[in-house]
């Protein structure tokens, strides 16, 4: 009898640790986990528990029986550096207030002197297209003109940058104000030698920096970082926005980075004598900047016209797969001449969302203008 017992007993034993052993599987390790892929950027959950699909108003009552919020969570799945805006509108806005929302344009500070458009079409960087209009009195630089044309400036040249938007100390302390560029590691950038010129009439643009001085890691630099501080004087709160910064899903931060944003808002006391409840529907939007790093393999001959055995032979290279990004190169297309090689890059919209221009993020919210 002991002896059924005691086998009854090993055998529940090995049942417990085998459940046990089962359940539990060994942590991923990051350095071996292949990042570049997916089609998703960021991702916007809301909580649905968080929106009133119908509004009722307490007369008479603490402000907390009007109150409610709008929470949504924003993760960046992908393998980008991402800047963006969170909006919230489809309301009315006489019956609901929400924070952030239906407010006066909110202050830039040190940008809201400032007009920029910048054109991405060539992200060499010694040459990045872009036009840069700011009052800020009497500093050193040079802005020609020609009256013989219909523009006002045809050109402008600004040497050291940096120094003339407050010589060294001041501009420094302006870029420590800035989550992005202090979570990069470039809020000291007061010293570097920044040159801007602009000739109107050839229209050539050059916008040269140098980033070597500071032993940056340029690889983080093309996994989204450069697009973001190209992005950096965006003001997502200016349209009634939130804005967030996320880390892409790699080594530094496994599964990507993940924040929550809130719209705290009530039920306005103009609610209309008679009315027992309204229905109300909340649109929530969001646009980014994203980047996508690929990498083919891609063949150069020197000797195109040579009849000899080749290591290689240039063609059409096909990337299947994703690339953790919603925006992919799906193909590259190479033609060697003889003292030159073209490539032809395919680029898809493979993820759910609206690609536009960067520079245009703001005329994203629901509030602007002739929004998108």
């Amino acid at each position: 009898m002991n002896n059924k017992l005691l086998i009854g007993f090993f055998l529940a034993l090995i049942l417990i640790l085998s459940s046990c052993s089962m359940s539990s599987s060994a942590p991923t390790d990051p350095t071996t986990t292949h990042y570049y892929r997916g089609y998703e950027g960021i991702r916007m959950t809301i909580d649905p528990g968080s929106l009133p699909s119908t509004l009722y108003y307490y007369a008479n009552a603490p402000d907390s029986y009007n109150a409610f919020s709008v929470d949504v969570e924003v993760h960046n799945v992908g393998a980008s550096w991402s800047r963006g805006g969170i909006y919230v509108s489809g309301h009315d806005p006489s019956l609901i207030f929400l924070e952030g929302v239906n407010v006066p344009k909110t202050s830039g500070g040190f940008w809201e002197h400032c007009q920029t458009r910048l054109s991405m079409g060539d992200w060499d960087w010694s040459n990045i297209a872009g036009v840069l209009n700011c009052n800020f009195g009497d500093h050193g630089a040079s802005f020609t003109g020609d009256p013989n044309t219909d523009q006002a400036i045809d050109g402008v040249s600004i040497n050291n940058l940096f120094g003339f938007f407050g010589a060294g100390d001041a501009i420094n302390d302006l870029l420590s104000q800035s989550e992005l560029l202090s979570r990069l590691g470039l809020n000291e950038l007061g010293n570097m030698d920044v040159d801007l010129t602009w000739d109107g009439q050839t229209d050539a643009y050059a916008f040269n920096f140098d980033f070597t001085e500071f032993g940056l890691n340029l690889d983080v630099l093309h996994h989204g970082a450069a697009l973001m501080i190209l992005m950096d004087s965006l003001s997502f709160d200016r349209f009634n926005g939130k804005s967030f910064y996320l880390a892409a899903d790699n080594y530094d931060y496994p599964g990507g980075e993940l924040t929550y944003i809130s719209f705290p808002g009530y039920v306005r006391d103009t609610w209309p004598a008679g009315l027992d409840s309204t229905p109300v529907t909340f649109m929530i939007s969001s646009c980014y900047a994203y980047s996508t790093y690929a990498t083919p393999l891609v063949c150069i001959d020197p000797d195109p016209a040579s009849q000899n055995q080749k290591v290689c032979y240039p063609g059409q290279v096909s990337l299947a797969g994703s690339q953790g990004a919603p925006v992919a190169v799906t193909g590259v297309h190479q033609e060697s001449g003889r003292l030159s090689t073209t490539f032809t890059i395919e680029i898809s919209n493979v993820g759910h969302g609206k690609v536009i221009y960067p520079g245009d993020l703001e005329l994203c919210s629901p509030y602007y203008p002739g929004a998108l």
